[in-house]
Formats: C-alpha cells, structure tokens, sequence
C-alpha cells in the first residue's frame, strides 16, 4: 500500500512523510517519528490540519479516487469512451488493476494513517494543553478514521484493519468486515461524546460535530442490519441514534431548506440541513465536484458521469426533478463540432436529450457555480473551472430523516407516525419544492403499509432524493439490500426498480454477490498475497 501522508497547516506551513512507490522500503527522509510529536497545541494543530488535508483531499477527487466504484448504481453511466476504468464498474467487469480503485485504496490509508498518528499520541501533551481540548483532538480523529473505514470497507468488504502508525507489510492479513465495522462504531462512540455540538473557530470547516457523529453511526447500524452482515437487531439501533436528532431539532439546528434546488448552489458554503460537510477554499486546496465532470463536451465538459435513462424516466416530476437534471441543450445537433457560440442567440433552439450525442440527459447537481448561474448555465466551462470551492454535502438532514423511516419500520414492524412524517416531508419538498408543513400533503405515501412495503417505499425515495454521486450512494442501498443482481434487468422482479435499458453498456457478465465488493488493488496483492481474494480474513 503506498502511504501518503500529508501534514499541511493551512496557517503555519507545511511538511510531510511519505513512502516510496514500494512501501516496504521505508523511506526516512522527511519521516514524521511520533516519539518527538504531539507534545504540545502547535504540533496537534499542525496535524489536525493535516487530518482535514488528507480526508478533504480524498473526497474532493471525486473522479479519481473513490467514484468509480458507484458507477455499479442504477442511477449513473457513463459516456467517457477514453476510460475503461469507469465503464468497467459500470458493467461489473472489476478489475484489481483499476487505476482509479487503486489511488483511492491508497489515499484512503493515507487519512487513516493521519488519524492514527493522533489517536495514539495526542496524550503526550498531557500538562501542555487542557484535558478537553486534548479530548476534541482526538475525537475528530476518531471520527476521520470511522468514516474513512466505513467507506472503505463498503468497497471492499474484508480489508485490513491498521490502528497504528505503520507502513503495510507482507504479514497483514484481512479482518473480517464485522471486526472492521466494531471498530468504526467504537470509534464513532468516542467520537460522538467528546466531539462538540458546533465549533466556534476554524475546525468547524471540517464538519466533524457530534451531530454528525450520530448521524454516520445511525448509517452504519443501517448498514450492518443489511448485506453482508445481515443483523437485523441493528434496525433499532439506527432508528435510536437518528431519533436523537430528529427529536431535539433545536439543539442541533437540522432541518430541510424549503427549497431542494438551493442546496446546490455553489457560493452556499453551508446550509441547515447540512449534517456533515468537507469544505473548501479553491485558492488552498480545491473541490473536483465542478460542472467539467457533469456536462456534455459541447460545454467544455468531461462527461464523466450522466443518469441511466429508465431511472430517469421513473424519477417522478417536481422541483427535485427539476433540479436534478437538464434535459435540453442550446444546440444545433447533436455532434460534438457544434460548439455552442458566446453570447447565446435569443432564436437558438433548444435540442432534447433524445438528439445529442450521447442520448442522455445530465445531472444539474453541480453545474452551478459563480459565473454560470441561470442562463450563463450554457457557458462553456474554462479549463480553469475544473475544480471549484464547492462544499461536499456528505450527509444531509434528507438521510437522517429516511435512516428513521426506513430502521423505524423494520425495527418495529410497521411504520409509526414519525416514520411516516419523516418520509412526507422529503416527498413533499421534491414535489412542490416546500418543506416543514408549509404545504403538506402533495404526496404522502399511503397510509397502513407493511414494514417491507414502507422500507421498499424509503429506498425508492433515497434513490430519487441522492441520485447522481452524492454520498448516501444508491450503489450502497443496492449491495446492503441485495438488490443489484435484480436491478441491471431490463424487467426487474422488484417493480420498484427501474431497469436497465438496453442502450446502456451493455452487460456480459451480470453481476452476482461476488461482484458485490472490489478487488484490493493487485500490486498490493503481489507484494502482500494476504490480501489476495479467497485469503481467510482474521
């Protein structure tokens, strides 16, 4: 595993430590040694600030490090031709030589390693700083570290579990996914009682709070009571945990913005139903989720990523729907030579989805930023707009709502009213673009379902609310209800799922629970066979 540790201060400077290409050759030049770290708040502040670099970095390069792997969702494909290592996810053709999969292993360690390097020393400046602030410290460090294993092993299920500073060597061996996922909800727990309700200086810009300690630690228990784990008992403790939000509103401050379309507005660095966020400043270390990935070429963009067309042709009509996609474009064709001209004609037909290129419509998520709102939203993007000062929205108050719901109904055998209220009022919002009672009753869901009608219900609204590359990532609610294998036919058996239409990429090896999870990368693999598929885990 190539480590690479990053101990940037935003305020003081900077230095780092860092493996070669070959981790086992441990390289000392620059090398951080812990027994002479952590003693006093300079040097905490130093690698607290390299925490917030590391796990920023990872989920700012959002098409190079880890979303490859969601492309297996039914709600995203891809129209990049020049990358197989995108259209390999999308097809369930893994490979354990994917570039992408493998800088996001890597990277992935390196915020570990970070997290560890506090967790293990932050005591030895016992004396030089105060017992509380010594705790808050090491409470976000425990939280980094839950978060980034829970993402991780959702990728790859059985992973090593490191808890010290250490380069990878050829003895590790694989833990198992339950050990793995005790140590996040331990983590979690430490993280939840000392982290503080909000912060008052810069460390707030990482979003690690107690409220989204609860919030992970709701969708983790979620998470365990589904594939591969499969413990039911764990239904309740998600309902619990999102509950302690949901019922104290006015201590935490959480709740839907009105309007579904503001929460993408780019220049919004947070908002109240902002749970958990990575933030961003383009001038010190910049966001990737920037309208290149999302746009047709003929707007100066990569187009990475695009819906899938069933899923988009069930996604039901509203102001969610609105602002999810675009649907029409100023063209004259639909081939790539037609290069849209400055400033738009005021007769320029607008040409449907059906009639360009690809033959798909786009995510609106991130389109908008400074310079291309409204109208300006046809502008080519400059190459200097490939990456912006967007926040990563990693929770919204939307999935705390829906963690209830869901863990409610299946915890208790039926849905109660909450569950129901907490599903309306996101339903409600995505039709009529009002929340918090203001307009109540545009789409209620029937009342007297059963519990696994209710929860069918929820995953069908979690699909619709996060489509497109947000975190609370439809690849996952496939895997945790084994839904993948029936969600890639043309005519599902679950009628809730859309399908996959057959001018998608097409499928020649439909994916099975094997195709489930991603290799480890192969050149970890050969310097360490432990970690080889078919290896027992510990």
């Amino acid at each position: 595993m190539k480590y690479r540790i990053f101990l940037l201060s935003m305020i003081a400077g900077f230095f780092s430590c860092a493996s070669n290409d070959d981790f086992l050759e441990e390289e000392l030049y620059g090398k951080l040694f812990p027994e002479y770290f952590y003693t006093n708040q300079d040097e905490l502040d130093l690698a607290n600030n390299a925490l917030y670099q590391s796990i920023t970095n990872y989920f700012c390069a959002d098409y190079n490090s880890f979303v490859v792997m969601l492309f297996g969702g039914d709600d995203i494909t891809t129209p990049y031709f020049g990358n197989t290592d995108y259209i390999q996810y999308d097809t369930y053709v893994h490979s354990a030589s994917n570039s992408h999969v493998e800088r996001g292993w890597g990277d992935a360690y390196a915020t570990v390693n970070v997290a560890n390097g506090i967790i293990n020393n932050y005591h030895k400046a016992a004396g030089a700083v105060d017992e509380q602030t010594l705790r808050e410290y090491a409470a976000q460090a425990h939280f980094a570290r839950a978060y980034m294993y829970y993402w991780i092993v959702r990728v790859f299920n059985e992973i090593p579990y490191v808890s010290t500073v250490r380069e990878m060597d050829k003895t590790m061996l694989k833990s198992t996914t339950e050990a793995v996922y005790d140590s996040i909800v331990a983590d979690l727990k430490k993280a939840e009682e000392w982290l503080p309700y909000r912060w008052t200086d810069v460390k707030s810009m990482a979003g690690f709070t107690k409220g989204a300690a609860k919030a992970t630690l709701a969708s983790v228990y979620l998470t365990m009571a589904g594939y591969p784990l499969n413990k039911p008992e764990y239904y309740g403790l998600a309902r619990d945990k999102a509950a302690e939000l949901i019922n104290n509103q006015a201590e935490y401050g959480y709740r839907l913005l009105d309007n579904y379309a503001d929460l993408w507005k780019s220049t919004a660095l947070t908002n109240d139903e902002l749970v958990f966020g990575l933030f961003y400043n383009k001038s010190v270390q910049a966001n990737v989720r920037a309208p290149k990935e999302g746009r047709p070429v003929q707007f100066g963009g990569w187009e990475v990523y695009c819906p899938e067309i069933s899923f988009f042709q069930r996604f039901p009509e509203g102001k969610r729907k609105e602002a999810t996609f675009v649907t029409e474009f100023p063209l004259e064709t639909g081939f790539y030579s037609d290069i849209p001209v400055i400033p738009w004609p005021a007769d320029r037909p607008m040409l449907s989805w059906e009639n360009i290129m690809f033959q798909h419509p786009y995510y609106f998520k991130m389109w908008e930023m400074e310079g291309l709102e409204g109208e300006n939203k046809w502008k080519p993007v400059d190459e200097a707009d490939w990456n912006c000062s967007r926040t990563n929205q990693v929770i919204r108050y939307a999935e705390v709502l829906l963690i209830y719901a869901e863990a409610q109904a299946m915890a208790d055998g039926a849905p109660n009213a909450l569950a129901y209220d907490c599903v309306n009022l996101v339903r409600n919002r995505a039709k009529a673009g009002l929340s918090g009672g203001v307009n109540p009753h545009v789409d209620d869901l029937p009342a007297g379902l059963s519990a696994m009608a209710f929860r069918d219900s929820v995953f069908v609204e979690r699909g619709w609310e996060f489509a497109g590359f947000e975190y609370a990532s439809r690849w996952f609610d496939l895997v945790r209800l084994e839904l993948v294998e029936d969600a890639v036919k043309e005519q599902p058996e679950h009628t809730f799922l859309p399908g996959r239409s057959p001018v998608e990429w097409a499928i020649t090896n439909p994916p099975t629970h094997a195709r489930y999870f991603s290799p480890i990368p192969e050149a970890d693999v050969l310097l360490n066979p432990n970690l080889g598929e078919g290896v027992k885990a510990k």
